[in-house]
């Protein structure tokens, strides 16, 4: 939802929700459970006329209703219980540690060293290979459980912060436009992630430049100070890299997958056949794809983001791989060893490969209105590496209309029945209200509504910067007018929601 400003002439953004749980009352199952309990534990001795038994179960139901309305961190109690427990039952079962196949050389066959070795959630992750749009080889992450295919594109984009507002509201347009497009009934695109990561500049490609066009006649000084230059240069400079997934869900593609042959290789088909058609689209946001990853491409952005030692090493090779009668192993990763030699999560970290993650969700995003340039504190340049992904999911007509529909019901009976009982209604009340009318107004205009959430993850290489890395992380949040929460109990599965560019979905709406 966006504004224009009369005094800069700029449109200002706002409007985004969350996503209430709306088992009863807004409150989930375990709260309404506890609910409940506390309410039959405070009645039951006054219905069975046994005071003495009060001593007893009311305290009990004092402690249950506390329970269901108290929060600990911007989580209600059942949350932290029921992360807790989840982590150390899958502790109890050696889950939240991993060792890869390079632990266990003796028990691995020759078939089962070509396929990943992933932890976690990515476990039945495999890499297919397919044609990409422009005829070059193509990764398509398959997940096995979830039957999804994700294509990723490395991109290059021009930026917003430094352009004038015209050519700034017509590049945020542009992705609007794409994201519009997905928006249809039925697309088999279900889902678009962006994911921005910050790394320390190799300068693999500036010392190889270097090595290429040094003259034979330069004096060995001049050659050795500028070799220490360029070291310092990279070794105080960070590098961007930006990725854009798009994931294919198989049961809304069942149709033309069939059609093209079945099974993996069709639906890889199908995929590039979508992918090609939003090529237009992907322009028109002022979005370059500089290429489609292929499987060692995309075996190589996982492997640096679990080893961030990896990276210059990758790098040297990718510049050697690309210099003509260069001799060496082609650029990237096998796919078979993309994955972490071990990992460990923690309740507050997530350690893999001489390397510390934590991630943080972003909770709520600025409620007032903010301009497009809102994101700069948490996408600048800072000290340690930092991951930026954000989650997309566009919704059919139909689906968006019945979401706003059920949002604009439930905000006009709860309005409805303050000024019936002749109660104050709060102005949060009055603005939700405003929010889902000025939805509907625009779904009614052709507009597109999308589901979408943040994550992001700082990644240290020395164990004693993990809180000064978060405290920076908090801060340049604040500076952005977001509020992040720690995943505590889920860092492993918040790396990869946040950190890898796989097309991980929405969490799924609980009870």
């Amino acid at each position: 939802m966006s504004t224009p400003t009369a005094e800069h002439r700029t449109r200002s953004y706002f409007g985004w929700q969350h996503e209430k749980v709306a088992f009863l009352f807004g409150m989930t199952l375990q709260r309404v459970t506890m609910l409940a309990g506390a309410v039959l534990a405070g009645i039951w001795p006054l219905a069975a006329a046994r005071p003495a038994a009060g001593a007893l179960l009311w305290p009990l139901a004092v402690v249950l209703a506390t329970l269901a309305f108290l929060r600990v961190g911007g989580r209600t109690t059942d949350e932290w219980v029921l992360a807790f427990t989840s982590y150390h039952w899958g502790r109890s079962r050696t889950r939240h540690r991993f060792l890869s196949a390079a632990f266990a050389p003796t028990s691995v066959d020759v078939t089962a060293a070509k396929r990943m070795d992933l932890p976690g959630v990515l476990a039945p992750l495999t890499i297919l290979e397919a044609h990409g749009p422009s005829g070059q080889p193509l990764a398509v992450a398959y997940h096995r459980l979830d039957r999804t295919y994700t294509a990723v594109a490395r991109v290059r984009y021009s930026g917003i912060s430094l352009v004038d507002s015209a050519r700034r509201d017509q590049r945020v347009a542009g992705w609007g436009a794409l994201l519009a497009g997905l928006c249809t009934e039925g697309n088999p695109i279900v889902r678009v992630q962006a994911l921005q990561r910050i790394v320390p500049e190799s300068g693999a490609a500036l010392r190889r430049w270097h090595v290429d066009h040094v003259a034979a006649t330069a004096p060995p000084e001049a050659v050795a100070v500028t070799s220490d230059l360029l070291t310092a240069a990279a070794l105080s400079s960070s590098g961007r890299e930006a990725y854009l997934a798009f994931t294919m869900d198989h049961r809304r593609a069942a149709g033309a997958i069939k059609s093209a042959g079945g099974g993996s290789v069709a639906a890889a088909d199908i995929l590039t056949r979508h992918l090609r058609a939003l090529s237009a689209s992907i322009a028109g946001a002022d979005l370059q794809v500089e290429s489609w990853l292929g499987p060692r491409d995309l075996a190589e952005v996982i492997r640096t983001a679990y080893d961030p030692h990896a990276g210059r090493h990758l790098a040297e090779r990718r510049a050697n791989a690309t210099t003509p009668g260069a001799d060496g192993l082609p650029a990237g990763v096998d796919p078979a060893v993309a994955g972490p030699a071990a990992a460990l999560s923690s309740p507050g970290s997530y350690a893999h490969d001489g390397a510390h993650s934590v991630t943080y969700w972003i909770h709520d995003w600025p409620r007032n209105q903010v301009y497009s340039t809102v994101l700069a504190p948490l996408l600048g340049d800072g000290v340690h590496r930092r991951a930026y992904s954000m989650h997309i999911e566009p919704l059919g007509p139909r689906e968006a209309s019945r979401k706003v529909m059920g949002e604009r019901t439930r905000r006009s009976v709860a309005v409805g029945m303050r000024h019936r009982t002749q109660q104050i209604v709060p102005e949060h009340e009055r603005q939700a209200l405003a929010r889902a009318e000025a939805q509907d107004a625009e779904l009614a205009a052709g507009h597109g509504l999308v589901r979408f959430t943040g994550y992001v993850t700082v990644t240290v290489t020395d164990p004693a910067q993990t809180e000064d890395a978060c405290a920076a992380l908090e801060a340049d949040a604040a500076a952005a007018r977001i509020e992040l929460r720690r995943m505590w109990y889920a860092h492993d599965t918040g790396f990869v929601m946040g950190a890898l560019p796989l097309g991980f979905g929405l969490p799924r709406k609980r009870w």
